[in-house]
């Protein structure tokens, strides 16, 4: 019967639970990326407008008062293709109920903003992270101090995506897209999970958003040399 027990419980502790949040943790369903995205006004009524480098940026993100300042560093330290970037902020207004935000209404005054100070272009970024734990036998032991403390018996997984748009502040249309992605994996013992999470967590928010800035280089290079 206690093998039969350990068993049953061992096989509970593999069950994992999972989190959704943002690339900011203020980014959250309902007011996040693809709804600014999806908002934007397609650029089917006349010529694709061609971007000539150095470009003057304002770099916004969803959910925060301004993006990390090592993003807007890496993405200055680029003279040839960068001639100024600065921060606008996108606050998040927490759940969205009946009434929708007008999110064209948003960007619009996020490019009026822009313009005003003297940018071309709005690089709006947002994302996703997914978190879920996996527990593994030694879990069992968590009932004591000793165990729950000391042993690995959790493995947390963070998965992240994060996408950006070039946006003419003159138009208010799309002119390049941008994406990447990360993971990481980390054991911990069940009794420090959380604190090991929000690290993670944190970790794979900087990856992304440094991933985002090369992307966004590569993409303006080959798009300023056409």
């Amino acid at each position: 019967m206690l093998v039969r027990l350990a068993a049953v419980g061992a096989v509970t502790c593999l069950l994992a639970g999972c989190e959704t949040t943002g690339l900011s943790p203020r980014e959250v369903s309902g007011v996040s990326y693809p709804n600014y995205i999806f908002s934007l006004q397609s650029g089917t009524n006349g010529p694709s407008q061609k971007i000539v480098a150095p470009v003057r940026l304002v770099v916004a993100q969803i959910g925060e008062d301004a993006p990390a300042a090592a993003l807007l560093d890496k993405l200055a330290a680029d003279k040839m293709l960068v001639a100024s970037v600065g921060g606008l902020p996108v606050p998040d207004e927490g759940q969205v109920g009946l009434n929708q935000p007008d999110y064209a209404s948003r960007v619009k005054t996020v490019c009026g903003l822009a313009q005003a100070a003297g940018a071309d272009y709005v690089f709006l970024i947002g994302g996703r992270l997914d978190t879920w734990q996996q527990h593994d036998f030694l879990s069992l032991l968590d009932f004591t101090i000793v165990g729950g403390t000391i042993l690995p018996g959790t493995r947390i997984h963070v998965e992240g995506r994060g996408a950006g748009t070039l946006i003419s502040t003159a138009t208010c249309r799309p002119v390049l897209f941008v994406s990447a992605d990360t993971r990481t994996v980390a054991l911990s013992p069940d009794f420090l999970d959380d604190g090991k999470t929000v690290t993670l967590q944190a970790r794979v928010r900087d990856e992304l958003a440094g991933k985002l800035a090369d992307r966004f280089l590569e993409r303006l290079t080959a798009c300023a040399g056409q």
